[in-house]
């Protein structure tokens, strides 16, 4: 019997234990129940605490802590089960209210186990709450490393789609480590940039991080340093008091041996910035930098791989963008004034986007019209103009050297979309004193070619071919400078303003530069408005209908310095009072139908730029001996020929760098083209009624335009192979010869006029910079470029040549033996007429 409640008596015990356990737990369900439901209460308190501790700290850029997000996500899953445990008990409420009731149900053995099931569920999860409770976290959310990519707000675009896709393509190029985005200010480079760095996104598997710098003016390299280290979180306390090659060394080491596949945008660099100097390491094969500026010069000193260029908006684009945001679709009249407040935008995005500001609330044809005029009249009264356009392109001009500030400025002389030549531009310069002459005319020159280039690379200037003009808000913010008087200077532009007479000036003496380009100015006669002297430096005046000037108006101008009476065919002749003009350096009569240099001309000590082209009734310069100071004298296609008597004048000339003339006589020709001095510096040969032996024009190696007419151009074979052999010599890899020195490597422009006996015109081919060519009433000229002339000679003609025009051309049957291109000549600048047996057609 002993033995066998050994064997029984553990079974009995564990029996019996399980037994009190699963009774207490029947007993204890009621309190049990209520303390699940404080404890419950007390664990969704917690947890809606620790919830708004969280989006409080994610709204700050933070990140739950990876602990608080697990015990969340068990508190959900518990707060579940428990709701339906205590929805399970609740429906038990009424049987569990007495003793006699819990008995009755532990007479039954369903019930029983029931109950004692419910009670064991209930104890077990007042236990699993009461574990999550009371966890008192210190710290919810912490800083999230950096993503690959900050994805950056950008307004709806238009007209950047395909640069933005050549930009990307460019970018996604394994060869392509540097890329440079340039053009004017406002044009929507920043956007672009913008754009490239949310695209980003897409491929944000292949980078580790794609970082954005926005620099300044100075490219302080400390700020660059700041942004970088902030973007890589590695700015910790000690970060202020690191030195910049400290700083550098961290933001070395980060991206070398943690982030090599790296991207750094940097938006508006204004000069070159040393990439290694900021920490930038650039020997990987990973990493890409992409840059915007405003400057071409920049991209060319950082060494991009590759250039691209922003552009202003076409018509349509620009178009779209305004009125998008405007809604201009109500009335047609409101739409057409829209459309040309849009047009004098010139396809420019900050001012379509100032000025749509300006006009969104505007209603009216009458408030449309009003800011229309306003926009063309006096643009820097336009709201917003001054702040939101004039101050931001303001910042071009504020980073150039004072010279080439002045050089910028004066460009704002000429008439709206004015397209300037670039040699004549400089002429202007050097007459003006920007640029000074002493280390020789030609030295003097490059500089102003240089300061050019330095315009177009800050998109100041637009170029086209060889000339330059400006864009319509540059030039409104030039004159917006200029309007006042600063810096002891102060214009008045009233170009194409239909002037009758000068205009209105309260002050004279404050203005220093006048331009009456293109008006309808007839005379200039005495006003007593005017000071009994003048701080004028520039006046231009061409262009007008002017026929007499007074004699006074002159007499109190003796501070001018550039006198522009060019193209006013009714001026015959200029008052003595000229010999007032004592600091006048370039006078310009071109055009004019003077019969006579004015006597007082004589005395203008100070003249070095004379132009007297096309004064086609001017009978003599002889007068120009007096002027021992002239470096530039024009007279090509003048009646004032050349003659013996002048030949001695010029020669005479110590100072004379730049000759441009008319010749009339043989034997003027051939003493004129055996004066080296005078020959070599001829730009401008004007030929009339002479027998022309072109192969010595040839040697003029200066000349950069040749007009001929009624001339009989003259050829010997013997001089032509003569002088090609001299020109020219044999290639070593094959027959043919190739330029060496050639004839007319200047010569952009030739005139052909009434040569009845040519029969060719084979030697311009020799012309590689050709840009223009007319041909006109030589009946016997059969082609224009004769075949066995031309044989063996490796030169391929006209591939710089822009302009074409043959008239009159009745024998005419080919242009070369074979098909020749012409790669810049353009549809609508040729110009063929009345030449019936040409059927090789140049396009």
């Amino acid at each position: 019997m002993n033995c066998c409640w050994q064997v029984v008596e553990p079974c009995y015990k564990s029996a019996l234990s399980y037994l009190c356990v699963k009774v207490g737990n029947i007993c204890m369900l009621k309190e049990n129940l209520v303390l699940l439901k404080s404890a419950f209460d007390e664990l969704k308190a917690e947890k809606e605490d620790v919830v708004n501790r969280v989006n409080a700290g994610e709204l700050k850029g933070g990140q739950r802590l990876a602990i608080v997000a697990t015990w969340l996500s068990q508190v959900e899953i518990i707060e579940e089960n428990t709701k339906q445990l205590m929805d399970v008990a609740s429906a038990r409420d009424a049987s569990s209210q007495n003793a006699s009731a819990v008995r009755r149900r532990l007479s039954t053995s369903g019930c029983w186990f029931s109950t004692c099931n419910l009670g064991e569920k209930v104890f077990k999860k007042l236990t699993e709450v009461k574990s999550l409770s009371g966890k008192d976290f210190q710290e919810v959310t912490e800083q999230p490393p950096p993503p690959v990519v900050e994805v950056r707000l950008c307004q709806q675009t238009v007209g950047l789609d395909t640069t933005l896709e050549k930009t990307w393509e460019s970018l996604r190029k394994d060869e392509n480590r540097m890329l440079g985005i340039f053009g004017m200010g406002g044009v929507g480079k920043t956007t672009l940039l913008t754009l490239i760095n949310n695209k980003f996104v897409e491929v944000s598997d292949d980078y580790d991080v794609v970082i954005w710098v926005e620099s300044s003016k100075d490219a302080d390299v400390g700020k660059i340093q700041d942004a970088i280290g902030e973007r890589l979180h590695i700015c910790d306390n000690n970060w202020s008091t690191y030195s910049r090659g400290k700083k550098a060394s961290e933001i070395s080491r980060v991206l070398r041996d943690m982030k090599p596949r790296f991207v750094l945008l940097l938006d508006d660099l204004w000069e070159d910035v040393s990439l290694t100097a900021i920490g930038i390491p650039v020997l990987g094969k990973k990493y890409k930098v992409v840059f915007t500026t405003r400057s071409k010069d920049v991209c060319s000193v950082m060494r991009a791989n590759e250039d691209i260029e922003v552009q202003c908006l076409s018509e349509n684009d620009a178009w779209d963008l305004f009125d998008m945001k405007v809604h201009c679709d109500g009335l047609n009249e409101i739409s057409d004034i829209a459309k040309k407040i849009v047009a004098k935008c010139c396809g420019l995005p900050l001012a379509l986007e100032v000025i749509r500001k300006t006009m969104a609330s505007k209603s009216t044809v009458i408030q449309w019209r009003r800011a229309l005029d306003t926009l063309e009249s006096y643009p820097s009264e336009m709201k917003g103009t001054e702040k939101g356009i004039f101050q931001v392109l303001k910042l071009s001009y504020d980073y150039l050297k004072t010279k080439n500030a002045k050089c910028f400025l004066y460009c704002a002389l000429f008439p709206k979309a004015y397209y300037i030549k670039q040699d004549e531009l400089v002429e202007y310069w050097i007459g003006e004193g920007f640029i000074d002459e002493k280390d020789g005319r030609e030295r003097a020159k490059d500089r102003g070619y240089e300061i050019i280039d330095n315009l177009v690379g800050a998109g100041l200037l637009l170029e086209s071919n060889k000339k330059v003009y400006m864009h319509d808000m540059i030039r409104d913010m030039a004159l917006w400078i200029v309007s006042e008087f600063r810096d002891g200077e102060r214009y008045v532009v009233k170009t194409d303003a239909g002037l009758s007479q000068l205009p209105d000036v309260t002050d004279w003496t404050t203005v220093t530069k006048m331009s009456l380009f293109n008006n309808e100015i007839k005379n200039i006669p005495d006003d007593p408005e005017f000071p009994d002297q003048t701080n004028l430096v520039t006046l231009f005046l061409q262009n007008n209908r002017l026929v007499d000037i007074v004699g006074k108006f002159f007499l109190v101008m003796s501070t001018l310095v550039v006198l522009d009476l060019s193209w006013n065919f009714q001026i015959t002749e200029l008052p003595k009072g000229i010999s007032a003009l004592v600091s006048l350096r370039l006078l310009n009569l071109s055009g004019t139908s003077i019969k006579h240099l004015p006597e007082g001309l004589g005395v203008l000590s100070k003249l070095i730029h004379l132009n007297l082209e096309s004064t086609s009734n001017l009978r003599s310069v002889g007068l120009i001996s007096e002027l021992q100071k002239l470096q530039v004298l024009r007279f090509y296609g003048s009646a004032a020929a050349l003659d013996c008597c002048l030949l001695k004048i010029l020669e005479q000339l110590k100072g004379l760098q730049l000759l441009t003339v008319t010749v009339n006589n043989d034997s003027v020709l051939e003493e004129f083209l055996g004066s080296t001095r005078l020959a070599g510096m001829t730009q401008g040969l004007y030929l009339e009624g002479l027998k022309v032996p072109y192969a010595a024009i040839g040697t003029l190696s200066s000349l950069h335009k040749l007009e001929m007419v009624n001339c009989d151009i003259t050829e010997s074979g013997t001089e032509w192979e003569g002088k090609r052999r001299d020109q020219y010599s044999p290639s070593t890899s094959s027959s043919e010869i190739t330029p060496s020195n050639p004839w007319f490597k200047d010569l952009s422009a030739v005139v052909i006029n009434s040569c009845i006996h040519l029969k060719d015109l084979t030697w311009p081919m020799y012309a590689a910079n050709l840009e223009s060519l007319s041909v006109e009433s030589s009946p016997k000229m059969t082609e224009l470029i004769n075949k066995e002339k031309a044989q063996g000679v490796g030169v391929d003609p006209f591939q710089e040549l822009q302009v074409l025009r043959l008239h009159y051309l009745k024998e005419l049957g080919s242009i070369y033996g074979s098909q020749v291109s012409f790669p810049k000549l353009k549809l609508n600048k040729v110009d063929i007429e009345n030449c019936p047996n040409l059927h090789q057609r140049p396009l």
